[in-house]
């Protein structure tokens, strides 16, 4: 039923996790908002858990993927819904706490193997390969290790995906369809697979975070990652005598731009 009363929020939702319209005005969502903070956030939690340490850059993905989708029940200019976020984030960090619960529960108010479904299920990829090696040559199946990879594939199919939807969706991710096969384990890819260009949301936001054209030449883009750092770094801010919250997202914008320049100089290098 709350997939009907909250039609609008779930389709402003999926215009901001595609970023086809990372703007675009999100509704009050209701139950559908709550299911997918409470979700997001315990997934999160467990992802940046499983291998035992949660760094930075987790906590920091974790905030971006909030800031980015606006999302009203973790307001960080309200405490009680900033500790109400942190809990969340904690149980899911919880191994006795059950996440596959959340994740059910969104799957009901967002449709099961929707494209919604989907979006978020490649949000969820994004952030267990943020804490991967990215080594080729490591024991790890395609960059993931063994525990996130299992993970993702109960999420999945609690989503209503099998698990080969579910390592397309990592192949998106990782920028080429050939990836999928090695992620299969084929045994076809013995070495580094030929990196294919595709276009995809991600690669299209990292150009207009830097604002610079696909076609840039590397110059261009090295150009456009120190303008974009120098005008956003924390360190500008300090003779602004800043708030903290306005140290924090500073913190946030310029881990996006490192993440976009680095996204963008492994695809002009996968081309050369």
């Amino acid at each position: 039923m709350i997939r009907f009363r909250h039609r609008a929020y779930r389709r402003a939702l999926q215009l901001r996790l595609s970023g086809e319209n990372p703007a675009a005005e999100l509704p009050s969502g209701g139950a559908t908002e709550l299911a997918f903070t409470t979700a997001l956030l315990q997934v999160l939690g467990r992802l940046a858990k499983l291998d035992g340490r949660v760094n930075e850059s987790e906590i920091a993905f974790a905030e971006r993927v909030i800031s980015q989708l606006g999302l009203r029940l973790v307001d960080h200019r309200r405490e009680s819904s900033r500790r109400a976020a942190i809990a969340e984030f904690e149980r899911g960090k919880d191994p006795e706490v059950d996440v596959l619960i959340a994740v059910a529960r969104l799957g009901r108010a967002i449709g099961s193997a929707s494209q919604l479904a989907r979006y978020v299920l490649k949000t969820f990829c994004e952030a267990a390969y943020l804490k991967s090696s990215y080594s080729w040559r490591d024991a790890q199946v395609g960059g993931l290790r063994l525990k996130d990879r299992q993970f993702l594939r109960e999420v999945a199919e609690t989503l209503g995906f099998d698990k080969a939807t579910m390592l397309d969706v990592c192949a998106e991710v990782r920028g080429t369809a050939d990836w999928s096969a090695t992620l299969r384990g084929s045994a076809a890819y013995s070495h580094k697979p030929k990196f294919i260009p595709r276009p995809s949301p991600s690669l299209a936001a990292a150009y207009n975070l830097l604002g610079i054209s696909m076609g840039a030449s590397p110059e261009e883009l090295r150009r456009a990652y120190h303008k974009q750092m120098a005008l956003h770094h924390p360190d500008k801010l300090v003779s602004q005598h800043p708030s903290p919250e306005a140290l924090r997202r500073a913190h946030i914008k310029v881990h996006a731009i490192r993440e976009a320049f680095e996204m963008l100089r492994q695809t002009h290098r996968a081309r050369a």
